[in-house]
């Protein structure tokens, strides 16, 4: 039985600081997960066609156009996965779902990713989707494919979200692979591995041509307000063992040439131990590969003994997820049980072994004031003068299922629905924020995220200018230390119109 499975087209600003052509690993694990007898077939719209944007509706698109993902889909298909990880790009995976179904009624819709798991009864309110996966998919999606062919019941399967006599039914989710190393690698040789190098464009930043992502553990203990993780994964975390991860980057290196990791990990030190493990194997296997956290971790974790094994393992940059400079905001609004003393003591100890450290900060957020605005960006001045090479400032945006979307909901500041999601920015746009905070103003978000930005670099060209030149250089020269510096030459390329090309200047019906 013939499946197709697709990563749709991007939801696309050219003032984004950063948008990503990366491989869709969720859907690399389900196509690995099948049994060999089922052909699959991997379109990833972006992958295949980053250069190439289009408009749509009130969008613009970066991928393949609508007509050409249907032309890509095999005729013999029967089932057709569709991810869908953000809440922004809902539209548009419904709208790949609406075009599949036109096209061939009898075809099976299923969609899987973060939005669908916490807003199932929306997404199956779409009569072009048949099933949706919650959260881990590829024990769910493996037992649907093989009722389906079987002509079997699939009502009792865990996790999965069906129909029944034009109900909505949803299986709770209770079934997680136990031992993470039983499932099989993803299957990347469906990808379009060649074009991820050619567009060296990862999340965090490209230091070596022949990159790629990988996830070593999933999901996250913690529980912080602003993230729709502990729905996805209920707060659990759990992790390959540190052999099964190298034999995957040994594998990486030999298929594909791959010389950098990039970890996409939603908590990757939540485990001090299984770091230092994870390190002296890849110190042992004599690999010559270096790795970064592109995703952040928790300044805690980031500590001497630890950090010393992680460089002599290869480890060039470190993200650290310190969100607010204001206790306020960190224990009140967001409940995350952070000490910043521990961001400065990790930013310190980085700095001084000269391992590249950024740090990710928030503003936007409900009762957050402009105090507290300032208290991010007197820590990130702080940060700038220490030696941190970069900081990201991000404007919140309400994640449905998270904490502070049901708290927005019931002060009638937000209606989670379909205007609502298609309403919402892309992550990172420069020009287009919205506060959710009743003392800031939508234009003072964008006038804060500027004042934080300029008072770091401004601070880092007075203490570490040779910093500020050597970045200069590698915009330049197309060399990526930093995600900044990728960022600024993406800006370039796209300001002279040498990064994509428009589809026909026409918009997509």
């Amino acid at each position: 039985m013939q499946i197709t499975l697709i990563s749709p087209p991007q939801n696309f600003s050219k003032t984004q600081e950063t948008a990503g052509v990366v491989p869709p690993l969720g859907l690399g694990y389900l196509a690995a997960a099948l049994d060999s007898r089922h052909p699959v077939k991997i379109i990833d719209a972006v992958g295949e066609r980053y250069h190439q944007i289009f408009p749509w509706r009130e969008h613009l698109l970066r991928g393949m156009t609508f007509a050409e993902i249907l032309a890509a889909i095999p005729p013999d298909t029967r089932i057709v996965g569709i991810s869908n990880l953000y809440t922004f790009a809902f539209a548009v995976a419904a709208e790949i779902a609406r075009r599949v179904k036109e096209k061939n009624p009898d075809v099976v819709v299923v969609f899987g990713g973060a939005h669908p798991t916490v807003m199932t009864r929306q997404t199956m309110s779409r009569r072009e989707v048949d099933f949706v996966v919650l959260s881990e998919g590829e024990l769910t999606f493996r037992d649907l494919v093989e009722a389906l062919e079987a002509g079997e019941s699939w009502e009792s399967i865990d996790g999965l979200a069906y129909r029944r006599e034009g109900e909505i039914v949803i299986n709770p989710k209770h079934r997680f692979v136990q031992n993470l190393d039983d499932i099989p690698f993803p299957r990347r040789d469906l990808l379009p591995m060649a074009n991820y190098f050619a567009a060296r464009e990862p999340h965090g930043s490209a230091n070596r041509a022949l990159w790629t992502t990988m996830i070593a553990t999933r999901g996250c203990p913690y529980g912080c307000t602003f993230c729709n993780t502990p729905q996805i994964w209920r707060r659990r975390w759990r992790a390959r063992s540190p052999k099964n991860v190298v034999d995957e980057i040994e594998s990486l290196h030999r298929q594909f040439g791959v010389e950098e990791i990039h970890f996409e990990d939603e908590s990757l030190t939540t485990s001090m131990k299984w770091v230092q493990e994870f390190c002296r194997e890849l110190i042992a296997r004599q690999l010559n590969i270096i790795w970064q956290t592109s995703n952040g971790v928790r300044a805690e974790s980031i500590v001497e003994e630890t950090l010393d094994l992680m460089i002599a393992s290869g480890c060039t940059h470190i993200t650290i997820a310190a969100e607010s400079g204001s206790p306020r905001i960190l224990k009140e609004v967001m409940q995350k049980h952070l000490d910043l003393a521990a961001v400065v003591r990790a930013a310190r100890l980085a700095t001084r072994k000269r391992m590249r450290l950024a740090c990710y900060f928030m503003l936007g957020l409900p009762d957050e004031r402009i105090s507290d605005v300032l208290r991010s960006i007197r820590l990130m001045v702080r940060l700038a003068a220490m030696g941190v090479d970069e900081v990201v400032f991000s404007v919140f945006s309400p994640l449905p299922g998270s904490k502070l979307i049901e708290r927005l909901e019931q002060d009638g500041l937000v209606h989670v629905g379909d205007q609502f999601f298609d309403g919402l920015t892309p992550h990172g746009d420069l020009l287009v924020s919205k506060s959710y905070s009743r003392h800031i103003s939508d234009r003072q978000i964008i006038l804060l995220k500027y004042a934080g930005y300029a008072a770091f670099y401004g601070t880092k060209a007075l203490f570490h200018p040779l910093k500020v030149l050597r970045s200069a250089r590698n915009v330049a020269r197309g060399v990526q230390e930093i995600k900044t510096e990728r960022a600024l030459r993406t800006w370039i390329l796209r300001l002279f119109g040498k990064e994509h090309h428009m589809v026909n200047g026409k918009r997509e019906a």
